[in-house]
């Protein structure tokens, strides 16, 4: 089975991002090629994107963001205050019940983040 390499945002600040998931997430900058940031968790890759260089090559349509990607975090109470305090675009809001992640939080450029205190299921 495959399994999840990494993610793209691509962003106007990658400072900013960069800052909001080591310090909010804990990811690590490990090494890579090209214009972006990488980010690691040590399993799976965030990598944050300038969007200009991008743009240049795949045209002006391109915008910042990624639908949604998720978090299995062990306290979602204990980041209320860190993303609020890196500019989270959002607070951490409850998910509807239909949904598998239990909470939802978008980072500083909007991007879609679920939080979730369980795994998935077997």
């Amino acid at each position: 089975m495959a399994r999840i390499r990494h993610l793209a945002i691509l962003t106007e600040d990658v400072e900013k991002l960069v800052n909001f998931y080591t310090t909010a997430f804990g990811l690590k900058i490990v090494p890579g090629i090209g214009t972006a940031t990488y980010l690691s968790d040590g399993h799976i890759n965030l990598a944050i994107i300038p969007i200009g260089p991008e743009r240049k090559v795949e045209g002006a349509q391109l915008k910042p963001g990624l639908y949604h990607f998720g978090f299995e975090v062990e306290d979602v109470a204990g980041l209320r205050d860190v993303c609020k305090e890196l500019d989270a675009a959002t607070g951490i809001d409850k998910r509807p019940p239909n949904r598998e992640a239990e909470y939802r939080v978008h980072d500083p450029d909007g991007n879609p983040i679920d939080l979730s205190q369980h795994g998935w299921p077997i």
